[in-house]
């Protein structure tokens, strides 16, 4: 069945446009098995319990609370994990409990639903448990202003929240046995993705590696955090991720030098992997002896994640990350919620369109509003993506949902057998958040439609219904939350772009200075900030043609800009076994260039020509910053 949908899924990416088929989020190629049975066990054990009392009715509420639970895992450490889905849950619990207090007010409850939208819109920007805490939140709002349910709110409050509880105990369930499985994972698939980087460094597998280094590195350090004094298990992990990102620069200055990677090294790393998964023993050391710089960087690097691998020493354990602390998260979500233009626009045309789907509740037009108005609040959300792409795919995806929908409650009698595709839908929505909004949505729509159906037994018109006012929803976002704001039709490509240019500088003015203490911290800061921008690029281009072609011009540059960063890495490699260092002058002069690069690019002007120094050390590096200004130069005008 699995293969069925990606093929399906794989078919309509190459035939559809950009916009029709984004992906919410970059995804393995196939769903592993349990969390498709975690989604399908949190969702229909409530119903299975209340069934066994006699009223199926009184599980809709806790399988509502674990599937919205279940939706915020994401993966990662126990440590992230129970706090997006304990923050996702709890937000949901209060937000029914306030929409269920304010059902049936009138305008009133328009004004709280516009209020929960602000109050939402700021804690997304907080990071990934805000953003799935404010979703949650505004969708429970919505749900319990919209849907009456027997009993009192704070009763089924509670109800909501022993959902919220099993779902936790689901996502918890190995912890006991294997408390560093997610960390131990996240490297065991760094080291996978760096195995392949032997055989070619291409653009998509050194992409690739650095998306798996970032989330292993997030990972491990997410975990890391909580742990009462020292953890030597994980701070071996950070060692080895340390040695992998070694590996990688060592691989890009042996292109430098025009030479294939030893078939020794490339074997070593494929045991090192495989050691890591427990499939075999750690590889015996190396100890062998480059002709080269850059040969002597990468036996270096491998012969290090080996001695880790068997138990040695950890010799320094480089933070790719600043430590915070508290006053300083405390600091950074602060500045996150109150500054910043596009928190302001986001939090505006958020409350805008709620407020208009809660006008339009009002006149009475729709027989069930609160799924028109449930629709603006997951379309309108711009950490998923483009909202245009969004709205299209939620608007299809609802279409083939409902006919689905339509055909089971048909076919299937209201009773104990409508559990059956209420499990498989649940099962397929992990699936659907892999692939894109339109194949969740697909999946999305009937098991909603069923679980509704258990409460009002509506039958097939609820299809119908939920088709309206899905559509509607769609509308309303398109017209009012997309396009009155130019700002939604522009993604910040180029400030992002010169974001990763000012990194990229900073970096290379400390590369070369051993006894900067700093310098891991500043490149991953590079390689973190060339992951952003690749984020915004890949969601920018599934915008509308009218606007991704705009977009789709910065290609060339970012792809100059990480050939300045490999280059600068690869040299940093060669200059610390045995190759010549540039000078302290040179490497100011390319600095200085990067940074007029950057203040260029922020301007909206073309970038000056570079004044670079000769050095024979720096020539790669400064080929590659000619040729970022030559890209980069065209796109604007003064």
């Amino acid at each position: 069945m699995p293969r069925l949908f990606r093929r399906a899924a794989g078919t309509l990416a190459d035939a559809a446009p950009g916009w029709l088929v984004e992906t919410v989020r970059v995804a393995p190629a196939a769903p592993q098995w349990w969390p498709m049975l975690r989604m399908a066990l949190a969702v229909v054990a409530p119903l299975l319990a209340a069934l066994a009392a006699g009223r199926i009715e009184l599980g809709l509420l806790p399988s509502m609370g674990a599937m919205g639970t279940a939706l915020a895992d994401r993966g990662g450490a126990y440590r992230a994990r129970i706090i997006r889905m304990g923050a996702a849950g709890l937000a949901g619990a209060l937000g029914y409990l306030v929409g269920a207090a304010f059902r049936g007010h009138g305008w009133m409850t328009v004004l709280v639903l516009v209020a929960a939208a602000v109050v939402s819109a700021l804690i997304s920007t907080t990071g990934a448990a805000g953003s799935t805490a404010g979703l949650q939140l505004l969708v429970m709002t919505v749900l319990g202003g919209g849907i009456p349910l027997p009993g009192p709110p704070g009763t089924n409050t509670v109800m909501f929240l022993i959902g919220v509880a099993w779902a936790l105990a689901l996502a918890l369930a190995d912890w006991p046995l294997h408390p560093r499985a997610p960390e131990e994972a996240a490297v065991i698939a760094a080291y996978r993705t760096l195995e392949r980087l032997f055989a070619g460094r291409g653009a998509d597998a050194m992409a690739a590696f650095d998306s798996a280094l970032r989330n292993a590195y997030d990972t491990v350090f997410s975990a890391r955090s909580a742990a009462a004094g020292t953890d030597p298990e994980r701070t071996r992990l950070v060692a080895l991720l340390n040695q992998a990102s070694l590996i990688r620069n060592a691989l890009i200055s042996l292109d430098l030098e025009d030479r294939a990677p030893p078939a020794e090294e490339a074997a070593a790393v494929g045991e090192i992997a495989a050691a890591l998964a427990g499939e075999r023993p750690p590889p015996a050391p190396l100890r062998r002896e480059g002709d080269s710089p850059a040969t002597r960087a990468l036996g270096s690097a491998v012969e290090g994640a080996v001695e880790l691998l068997s138990g040695g020493d950890v010799v320094a354990d480089q933070l790719p990350y600043e430590r915070l602390g508290r006053r300083g998260r405390i600091a950074e979500i602060w500045e996150r919620v109150w500054s910043g233009h596009l928190t302001r626009v986001y939090t505006a045309r958020l409350a805008l369109c709620m407020g208009a789907a809660g006008a339009v509740s009002e006149l009475g037009w729709f027989e069930r509003s609160y799924w028109m108005t449930l629709t603006v609040a997951l379309v309108l959300k711009p950490d998923f993506g483009s909202v245009f792409a969004r709205a299209v795919q939620r608007a299809l995806g609802t279409l083939a949902g409902t006919l689905i929908g339509t055909v089971v409650l048909v076919a299937v009698p209201y009773g104990p057998a409508i559990l059956v595709p209420i499990a498989v839908f649940a099962a397929l929505l992990p699936y659907g958040m892999q692939r894109n909004w339109g194949l969740m949505s697909a999946f999305q729509a009937p098991l909603v439609l069923l679980l509704v159906d258990l409460l009002t037994h509506g039958g097939p018109r609820l299809a119908e219904i939920r088709l309206v006012d899905t559509l509607a929803g769609c509308l309303i976002v398109l017209l009012l939350g997309y396009l009155p704001w130019p700002a939604s039709w522009e993604a910040p490509v180029g400030p992002r772009f010169a974001d990763a240019v000012s990194a990229t500088a900073n970096y290379l003015g400390h590369a070369f200075d051993r006894g900067h203490t700093g310098r891991a911290l500043l490149r991953h800061r590079v390689y973190d900030a060339l992951a952003d921008l690749r984020t915004v690029f890949q969601r920018a281009v599934t915008e509308p043609s009218v606007v991704s072609r705009r977009v789709t011009t910065w290609m060339p540059a970012m792809t100059a800009l990480e050939q300045v960063a490999d280059a600068t890495a690869a040299t940093v490699a060669r200059a610390e076994h045995g190759a010549p260092p540039p000078s302290p002058e040179a490497v100011r002069a390319v600095v200085a260039s990067l940074e007029d690069i950057a203040a260029d690019v922020r301007a909206g002007c073309p970038p000056r020509r570079p004044e670079l120094a000769e050095d024979e050390p720096l020539e790669r590096v400064n080929s590659a910053v000619r040729g970022l200004r030559d890209t980069v130069s065209g796109r604007h005008t003064c």
